[in-house]
C-alpha cells in the first residue's frame, strides 16, 4: 500500500466507493426484477389451474373425453404453456395435450388446492383438484343428508399445467445484461472524471515530491514554482521557505561539527547509558594489561558478568525500568571495585571487570562479593520489587596468554557455564583452554531438537515433604529436567528453558513434562496410589489453546480427573502476560487442573496475584528462605507471607532446603511443604515413581 502513488490513491478513493455502490444498486434492482418475473410466472400458473379445474368438472363427471381434450388443447394454446393434463380421481390421464414432462408419480399426487407441484431449470408445473360442486337444483331432487352438510367436497380429478421457462430465462438474462451494461457505462464515465481530477491534484504534489527528493540528496538550492492556488499554493510557498531555512541551518551546522568532535571522542570510549567504559575501550585496556603482563608485570583477572532475571524487568515495566536497573547495578558494582579496576558494559545486561594486580583467591573473593551484592539487591520500580542475580565467569591472566581473544573466550565460557549450572554463581575457567567456548546461540535450536529426539532430556523428580497435618494426602512431586550432551556438563532446566523460549521450542518441552505427569498419574491410579504432580510451564505456553487441548486429550485417554495435575509458572511471567492468563486459567480449571506460582515473594506485587490467579500452591522465592533464622527481617516477611496464603487456603512450598535444622523452623512458621536435599535427593523421575509411589 505504501508503494501506491498519490494519483493512484486518488483514483482508488474515487472509484472504489462509487463502483461498490453502483454494483450494489444494479444487483439489487436486477435481483428484484428477476424475482418479479418468476412471481408473474407463478401467478399465471396458479390462475390457469384455478380456471381449468372448475370448467373440467362437468366433463369429468359425464365422461366427455373429447370435451376434456378440447380444454387441454385450448390451455396449451396459451402463451408459455407447455402441456396440460387432466386426470380422474384415480390418477389416470383422461386428456393430455403438449409435451408432458411430469412423471406418473407426480400425476398420482392429490394436491389439496392450487399449487406448484414440480420445477426444474426448463419448466415449472402447477396442479389443482377438480371437486364436485352442489348447486340449488340438487337440493330439490336429491336433498342432502344433514350429516353430510359439513363434509368436505368430493375430489373427482386433478388438472396439471406445465409452463416453459425458456422465455422467463431469456427475459432474466436480458435484464442482467442491461444491468451489467449500465454498470460498465457508469464506471467508464466515472473513471474518466476521476482521472481528470487525479491528474489536476497529483501534478503539483509530484513536483513537490521531486523537490523533496533533491533536497534529501543534498541539493539545498532546490525550489519549486509556486503557481498553484489554495492549499497547494500554501504547500509550495511553505516548501520554498523551509528550503531557505534548511540551507541556512546547513551552513551553521558545519561550525558545530567541530565542536562535537571532542564529545564524540569521549562517547566512543564510554557507554552512554551507564557512563562506564564500552566494549571497545575495555578490550583496549585488556590489550594494554596483557602487554604489561607479558613484559613482566603483575598478573590480573577478568570478570564477565551476565545479569540474571533481567528480561522480566524489561518485559513487565518497559525499557525505561531496564535502563534504570542497569544504571543502579553499575553504581553498585563500581562501589565494590578499586580505582585502578576497570568496569565496562559490554552490551545489553553484560558487564566486564578488569581486576588490576589481582588474581587467585583475591579475585575469587571479589567475584563472590559482586555475586552476593547482585543476589541481595532489590530493584524497585513503581509498585514492583524485583530480585535479580548475576552469573559470573572468572578468568586469570598470566604470561602464557597470547592475545585477548583467549581471555574473552575463557571468561565467556566460564560465564556461560555459571548460567547453565543454575545462575547466580561464579565459575572459573583456565585462560588457555580455548576449546570450551560458548555454544553459538543459533545452534541451540538444533541442540534442543536433537536432545528431544534422542531422549537426552532427563526428566527428574523433585519430591516434596509435608510439614503440616492439614495438607493434601499422598505423594506430591515437582517434575524437573536436565539436558545431557556427550562430552558436556549437564545443563540446568533454567538455562535450557531460557534458550528454548528464544527459539520457540519451550512449548515442546512443556508438553513433554505434561505427558510425563499424565502417564505417572495414570499408573498411580491403576495401583490405587494418590499422586499430585507439579508441572512447570514456560511463558510461551500460557494462553495457547493447543496446550489446553493436549491436556484434555491426555486426561481423557486415561480417564483421569485433572485434580492431580498442577501447572506451575513463574510469578514474573504472570505479570508480563496478565492479559492472556485469565482465559487460560479458566480453561485449565474447567478440566479440573490446579495452578501454582513459583518464585513467589520476590516483589511487592506478589500479593495482588493471589487474588487474580487464585493458585493452589506457591513456591516461595529463595530470597525469603536464604537467611532463615539468621535474619529477623527475612523471617518476619516469610511469616507474613505464610499467614496471608494460609488465610486464602493456599499451600506454601519452601525450595532448596538443604539443611535439616531449617525444616523445624519452617514447620514452626506454618510452611506447608519443603523441597531440597534435606527432604529427598533429586533423581530420575521413573526411578522415583517406581521406588516411592508404586512399591
Amino acid at each position: 500500500m505504501n508503494q501506491i502513488t498519490l494519483r493512484q490513491r486518488l483514483l482508488l478513493l474515487t472509484l472504489l466507493p462509487s463502483t461498490l455502490i453502483a454494483i450494489a444498486l444494479v444487483a439489487y434492482f436486477t435481483y428484484s426484477g428477476i424475482n418479479t418475473l418468476e412471481a408473474e410466472l407463478r401467478t399465471k400458473g396458479l390462475s390457469t389451474v384455478r380456471y381449468l379445474a372448475p370448467i373440467s368438472e362437468y366433463s369429468i363427471i359425464s365422461g366427455q373425453i373429447e370435451s376434456l381434450h378440447s380444454l387441454a388443447q385450448a390451455t396449451v394454446q396459451d402463451s408459455g404453456v407447455k402441456a396440460a393434463i387432466i386426470v380422474n380421481q384415480k390418477g389416470r390421464a383422461m386428456a393430455v395435450s403438449g409435451r408432458v414432462s411430469l412423471s406418473g408419480e407426480i400425476l398420482r399426487q392429490t394436491p389439496d388446492g392450487p399449487r406448484q407441484v414440480a420445477e426444474n431449470d426448463r419448466w415449472v408445473a402447477f396442479g389443482a383438484p377438480v371437486v364436485r360442486s352442489l348447486n340449488e337444483a340438487d337440493s330439490l331432487f336429491e336433498p342432502l343428508n344433514p350429516e353430510q352438510k359439513g363434509s368436505p367436497p368430493e375430489v373427482i380429478g386433478h388438472v396439471f399445467v406445465e409452463f416453459d421457462k425458456t422465455e422467463l430465462n431469456a427475459r432474466q438474462a436480458d435484464l442482467f445484461q442491461r444491468g451489467l451494461i449500465i454498470v460498465l457505462v457508469g464506471l467508464i464515465l466515472l473513471a474518466a472524471l476521476a482521472i481528470a481530477i487525479a491528474d489536476t491534484l497529483a501534478k503539483p504534489l509530484h513536483q513537490l515530491a521531486l523537490a523533496v527528493r533533491q533536497m534529501s540528496s543534498g541539493h539545498f538550492g532546490t525550489r519549486v514554482n509556486a503557481t498553484s492556488s489554495g492549499e497547494l499554493g500554501i504547500l509550495e510557498h511553505g516548501f520554498n521557505e523551509m528550503a531557505n531555512h534548511i540551507e541556512e541551518v546547513h551552513r551553521s551546522m558545519q561550525s558545530r561539527i567541530e565542536e562535537a568532535t571532542a564529545q564524540l571522542a569521549f562517547q566512543a570510549r564510554h557507554d552512554p547509558l551507564t557512563g562506564l567504559f564500552n566494549r571497545r575501550e575495555f578490550e583496549h585496556r585488556l590489550d594494554r594489561a596483557l602487554s604489561s603482563v607479558q613484559a613482566g608485570g603483575d598478573e590480573f583477572s577478568v570478570l564477565f558478568i551476565d545479569l540474571d532475571r533481567f528480561k522480566p524487568v524489561n518485559d513487565t515495566c518497559g525499557h525505561l525500568a531496564g535502563d534504570e536497573l542497569l544504571r543502579q547495578i553499575s553504581q553498585l558494582f563500581q562501589g565494590r571495585l578499586r580505582e585502578e579496576d576497570s568496569l565496562a558494559r559490554l552490551g545489553g545486561d553484560e558487564f566486564g571487570v578488569l581486576l588490576a594486580n589481582c588474581s587467585g583467591q583475591r579475585a575469587r573473593q571479589v567475584a563472590d562479593d559482586i555475586c552476593g551484592l547482585a543476589a541481595a539487591y532489590r530493584f524497585i520500580w513503581q509498585d514492583k520489587v524485583f530480585a535479580i542475580g548475576a552469573s559470573i565467569g572468572l578468568a586469570s591472566v598470566n604470561r602464557r596468554v597470547r592475545n585477548i581473544t583467549e581471555i574473552l573466550a575463557a571468561g565467556d565460557a566460564a560465564c556461560y557455564r555459571a548460567k547453565e549450572s543454575g545462575r547466580n554463581q561464579v565459575c572459573e575457567q583456565e585462560t588457555l583452554n580455548t576449546q570450551e567456548r560458548r555454544q553459538e546461540p543459533g545452534n541451540w535450536a538444533s541442540r534442543i531438537s536433537i536432545a528431544l529426539a534422542d531422549d537426552r532430556l532427563i526428566l527428574e523428580a523433585l519430591p516434596l515433604a509435608a510439614l503440616q497435618d492439614d495438607v493434601v494426602t499422598g505423594h506430591l512431586v515437582e517434575i524437573g529436567a536436565r539436558l545431557n550432551e556427550p562430552g558436556q556438563p549437564p545443563i540446568a532446566l533454567s538455562a535450557l528453558m531460557d534458550a528454548a523460549e528464544r527459539y520457540d521450542l519451550a512449548p515442546t518441552i512443556d508438553l513433554r513434562f505434561i505427558d510425563c505427569a499424565i502417564a505417572a498419574l495414570a499408573r498411580a491410579k491403576q495401583a490405587q496410589r494418590t499422586l499430585h504432580c507439579l508441572v512447570p510451564i514456560s511463558r510461551a505456553s500460557l494462553g495457547q489453546s493447543k496446550v489446553v487441548e493436549h491436556i484434555a486429550r491426555g486426561l481423557a485417554s486415561h480417564n483421569l480427573p485433572g485434580s492431580g495435575l498442577c501447572l506451575l509458572f513463574s510469578e514474573d511471567v504472570s505479570t508480563h502476560q496478565s492479559s492472556q492468563i485469565p482465559e487460560f486459567l479458566r480453561q485449565i480449571r474447567i478440566l479440573g487442573c490446579q495452578v501454582g506460582l513459583s518464585d513467589f515473594g520476590g516483589g511487592l506485587s506478589s500479593f495482588s496475584h493471589l487474588h487474580t490467579i487464585s493458585p493452589s500452591y506457591i513456591k516461595l522465592s529463595t530470597s525469603l528462605t536464604r537467611d532463615l533464622g539468621g535474619n529477623r527481617a527475612s523471617t518476619a516477611l516469610l511469616r507474613a507471607v505464610q499467614e496471608i496464603t494460609a488465610d486464602l487456603g493456599i499451600y506454601s512450598i519452601a525450595e532448596n532446603i538443604d539443611e535439616t535444622p531449617a525444616i523445624e523452623q519452617l514447620k514452626a512458621l506454618g510452611i506447608s511443604y519443603a523441597q531440597g536435599k534435606a527432604i529427598a535427593p533429586c533423581e530420575p523421575f521413573e526411578v522415583w515413581l517406581e521406588g516411592a509411589v508404586m512399591r
